[in-house]
C-alpha cells in the first residue's frame, strides 16, 4: 500500500515538472518607438572625496567594498587595470557621493595603488571630484512641421554677411562646421561680367598679338573701374 503511495506521489510530482516546463507566457506590445530627444541642465555642487578598495584570491574568490557607482571618466583612466582596479573606483565613487542615487560625480580625478601577487591581487583607489545632479529635463523641439529630421546646428547651412567700410558687400552660404578663424579672414572680390581671361598658350601670329593686346586693354580698363569703386566705398 505504502508502494502504491509512493509511486502515485512520483507520477504526480513528474506530471507537475512535465507541465511546468511546457509553459509559456505570450506578451502584446505596442510598436516600440524612441524616446523623443531630451536635454536637461546639471547643476553642481561641492567638491567631494572617496576611498574604495577590492581584492581578489584565485581569480574568482572577491571581497572589499560593497557600493559601487558608475562614472564617466576620460579616456586613459578607463585604462588603468583590470576589473579589481575598476571596482576599486566604483566604490570610491560611491563612497564620495555617500551612496545617494539621485547624485553623480563630475570631472572624477583617481589615485591607485594596485598589488599583484599572482594569484591574489588587491586594489585601493582614492577619487576627488564635485558633486553634481541632473535638473530641469526639457524636450528638444522640432522647428519643422512635417516627418523630416531636424538637423543639428553644425550641420545646418550658415550664412555669413561680408561687409566692406560698413557696407553690406556680399553674403557667402557655408556649411554649418566652419571656424570663426576661416569666416573672420574672408575677402571680397569683384568679379563683374567682362573680364577676360589670357590664355599664354595662345599660337604666336599676327592675329593671337593683336587679341590679347585687346584683351590686356580691356583688362586694364576694368582694373580703372575696380579702383574707382573701390575709392568710391573708401569715402
Amino acid at each position: 500500500m505504502k508502494t502504491a503511495k509512493y509511486i502515485s506521489l512520483i507520477l504526480i510530482l513528474g506530471a507537475l515538472l512535465v507541465f511546468s516546463g511546457c509553459t509559456r507566457t505570450a506578451n502584446k506590445t505596442g510598436p516600440l518607438k524612441p524616446y523623443p530627444e531630451i536635454t536637461n541642465d546639471i547643476e553642481i555642487g561641492e567638491q567631494i572625496r572617496g576611498e574604495g578598495t577590492r581584492a581578489e584570491l584565485l581569480g574568482f574568490i572577491r571581497w572589499g567594498d560593497a557600493g559601487r557607482a558608475s562614472f564617466r571618466a576620460h579616456e586613459q583612466e578607463h585604462d588603468l587595470g583590470g576589473a579589481v582596479v575598476k571596482q576599486s573606483m566604483q566604490s570610491a565613487v560611491y563612497d564620495a557621493l555617500e551612496g545617494q542615487p539621485d547624485h553623480f560625480i563630475v570631472d572624477p580625478h583617481f589615485h591607485t595603488v594596485e598589488h599583484n601577487f599572482l594569484i591574489f591581487k588587491t586594489a585601493k583607489t582614492q577619487v576627488v571630484g564635485r558633486k553634481a545632479n541632473n535638473k530641469n529635463y526639457r524636450q528638444v523641439k522640432r522647428f519643422n512641421t512635417d516627418q523630416t529630421e531636424t538637423l543639428l546646428l553644425e550641420d545646418s547651412p550658415q550664412t555669413y554677411t561680408v561687409s566692406r567700410n560698413g557696407r553690406e558687400a556680399t553674403q557667402i552660404t557655408t556649411s554649418g562646421n566652419i571656424t570663426p578663424v576661416v569666416t573672420n579672414t574672408a575677402r571680397v572680390y569683384d568679379t563683374s561680367a567682362g573680364v577676360q581671361i589670357l590664355d599664354l598658350d595662345a599660337p604666336d601670329d599676327k592675329d593671337a598679338r593683336v587679341d590679347i593686346g585687346s584683351s590686356m586693354q580691356q583688362l586694364e580698363t576694368k582694373m580703372q573701374e575696380l579702383n574707382r569703386r573701390i575709392r568710391a566705398l573708401d569715402r
